[in-house]
């Protein structure tokens, strides 16, 4: 596994759309989608309450300066990156989940959920298909479809998320 996270750093260059999946300042996993800011850095940090040797990378908008909220460390065998290709950012929104339309309310809302809009998050992490419902906790579950509601993620109304709106199916004359 180290040898794999190795090669997957050495094969990325500085610019490069990436996804990748480490720690955060506070030790905490975190997913960051968005361009390789800088190159990376081997360093010692906390991971598992010991210190251990990884790598410091930068992850965000092609124009962000490199700050705490656009780092992430990457441990051997639990941190990963991978490049990826660039979303359609014309598409998402980063608001709070009641602009989705999601009430106490509202039945049969769909949305493609992009993840957790975190103060570093550039853009989307995920594209997730899933139902919004209200769970009569003050929660509202983001459920994957035909999984029997299984929770994919759960917030409150005014959590803010990256989503987008499902894409309309071309209407029955246009496919005359």
């Amino acid at each position: 596994m180290h040898v794999d996270l190795e090669s997957a750093l050495a094969a990325l260059s500085v610019g490069e759309h990436v996804h990748a999946h480490g720690a955060d300042t506070r030790g905490h996993q975190v997913t960051r989608a968005g361009y390789l800011l800088a190159a990376p850095q081997r360093k010692t940090g906390r991971h598992d309450n010991e210190a251990k040797e990884g790598w410091l990378v930068h992850v965000g908008a092609r124009e962000d300066a490199l700050i705490k909220s656009n780092r992430v460390m990457l441990y051997p065998g639990t941190g990963h990156i991978t490049r990826t290709p660039e979303p359609d950012m014309s598409r998402w929104r980063k608001t709070p989940l009641t602009e989705t339309g999601a009430s106490a309310r509202t039945r049969n809302l769909q949305i493609v959920f992009g993840g957790k809009a975190l103060r570093g998050a550039a853009e989307p992490t995920e594209e997730t298909l899933v139902d919004v419902t209200y769970n009569t906790e003050g929660l509202y579950n983001l459920s994957l479809p035909d999984t029997g509601g299984m929770t994919h993620f759960q917030c409150r109304l005014g959590a803010t998320i990256w989503w987008a709106p499902l894409p309309t199916a071309p209407s029955r004359e246009a496919r005359a």
